[in-house]
């Protein structure tokens, strides 16, 4: 009897099967479709790119499929393995500036980017402004649908134009420059975050600066501020005044007060000494004698009517 081995075995054309010794049939072949995957998959990312995606803090990844387009879920912070068809688009999600200013290299855009508005009485403002917002994360794939890595200057650019020439136009001049501009601000912000939220974006803040007026408007508003200034002056002056009059008269009235005091007690020491006087008139005697004491005279006189004159010695 003929012995068959592999080669008489095989089909004609069919690649030759590779046998491990030791390993059951079963595990090989799960072994093989596993290299296999790889190969493939290994193919593909060479075809279309990395199978292995970083996304980093403070961002998120938007999915296009090649087969299928923008997917809705997005992904989180760290490393993911998406399939080699799989593009992924990161997105700032942290808290990001938008700056228009007439200052050159200040604001998004190159030269003076200043935004005008007319206010409630007619007169043309400049204004810088600085708007902070950030992306909502959870709507990063319809943005990166319907606008795109630019959205800023598609959707939050336009926007900001709007609002603050409609916020201003409800404001008078006096209002936006001085000391409501922060209320002037608030409103702002309520009005782009209403404007904005729907398109994905938080507005956070607006910072409204240096406001410029018309030459006309500068000049008299100055004028009035140094008038102000000026009668707060005075009023501060008058007030000072005021206090060192009422300081003058309370110090004179303790003075008066004093005198009155000192006077009454002395005439009150007087009316004794007249009333021990009358009732003994030799007490003013012993107390002119009492008062001479210790003094180097020889000879004393009291009055001639007591007949008696005194050697001291």
């Amino acid at each position: 009897m003929v012995m068959e081995d592999d080669w008489d075995t095989r089909k004609p054309g069919s690649p030759p099967e590779i046998k491990i010794e030791g390993i059951p049939p079963i595990l090989g072949t799960i072994l093989r479709s596993v290299a296999i995957i790889f190969v493939i998959l290994f193919i593909f990312s060479v075809m279309f790119g990395s199978i292995l995606v970083s996304v980093g803090a403070g961002e998120v990844g938007v999915k296009f499929n090649q087969f299928g387009g923008v997917e809705s879920d997005e992904l989180g912070e760290g490393l993911h393995i998406v399939m080699p068809w799989v593009s992924v688009t990161k997105y700032s999600v942290r808290s990001e500036v938008y700056t228009m200013s007439a200052q050159p290299s200040e604001g998004e855009r190159v030269g003076d980017d200043q935004i005008t508005a007319l206010t409630s009485e007619g007169l043309m403002l400049g204004m810088d402004m600085t708007v902070r917002y950030r992306l909502i994360s959870a709507d990063a794939s319809d943005v990166h649908q319907t606008l795109g890595m630019g959205y800023a200057e598609k959707i939050i650019r336009p926007t900001i134009k709007s609002v603050i020439r409609e916020v201003v136009s409800k404001h008078t001049a006096m209002e936006v420059y001085g000391e409501e501009r922060q209320l002037v601000a608030s409103e702002m912000v309520t009005i782009l975050e209403d404007a904005l939220v729907d398109d994905g974006i938080i507005v956070e803040e607006v910072l409204l600066r240096n406001v410029k007026l018309p030459d006309r408007v500068a000049t008299a508003i100055e004028e009035k501020l140094q008038a102000d200034q000026d009668a707060q002056r005075m009023v501060f002056v008058k007030q000072k005044e005021q206090l060192e009059a009422e300081r003058k008269v309370i110090e004179a009235t303790g003075i008066a007060d004093a005198t009155i005091i000192a006077a009454t007690g002395e005439a009150e020491a007087l009316r004794i000494i007249n009333q021990e006087i009358a009732k003994n008139p030799d007490l003013i005697n012993y107390k002119y004698i009492q008062m001479l004491q210790g003094q180097e005279i020889q000879t004393m006189v009291v009055p001639t009517d007591q007949g008696l004159i005194l050697d001291a010695s």
